[in-house]
């Protein structure tokens, strides 16, 4: 648990514009550091969302642990959001749970996809819909900031272009 604060500290040292790294190398520590960290904030209490948002956007970045992003569809069956991506993950990728990332102001900003299993507790909100198959969605509200560089957004907009 120690090693979160190091990589969040190396994270903001590489993404801080000292001018020794390149910016894809800034991007690419953030791209590794942010996830990990966002998996850490489940952890802290009353950020683990019990229920799918309300607000239901047309569509979300889905992005993969340290790889692409892509563009999803977002829908409802029942109460639970049904989160469809729109492309091919490489089939080296196992992914396993899918994470929605929603901001302090309830806007939902896109899903982390990882490979493994659930976070232990938390509730089930949807499901991440990957072609032939899908993998359970759960959810968490924080401050953006936290897990991401403004510099380098693990959910660009530049994705629905």
């Amino acid at each position: 648990m120690l090693r979160l604060p190091l990589v969040a500290l190396l994270v903001v040292t590489a993404c801080s514009g000292s001018g020794k790294r390149s910016p894809s190398a800034a991007c690419g520590l953030a791209a590794l550091a942010g996830p990990t960290a966002l998996l850490a904030q489940f952890g802290i209490a009353d950020q683990t969302l019990a229920s799918p948002p309300r607000n239901l956007p047309e569509r979300l970045v889905v992005r993969q642990v340290a790889g692409r992003a892509y563009p999803a569809i977002v829908g409802r069956a029942d109460s639970l959001w049904i989160i469809g991506l729109q492309g091919h993950l490489p089939e080296n990728v196992k992914p396993g749970v899918g994470v929605l990332v929603q901001d302090l102001k309830g806007k939902p900003l896109g899903v982390m996809l990882y490979e493994g299993s659930p976070v232990e507790g938390a509730p089930e909100i949807g499901t991440v819909s990957l072609g032939a198959g899908s993998v359970p969605l759960i959810g968490i509200q924080l401050d953006p900031a936290k897990i991401e560089d403004p510099n380098c957004p693990l959910f660009p907009d530049s994705v629905f272009q």
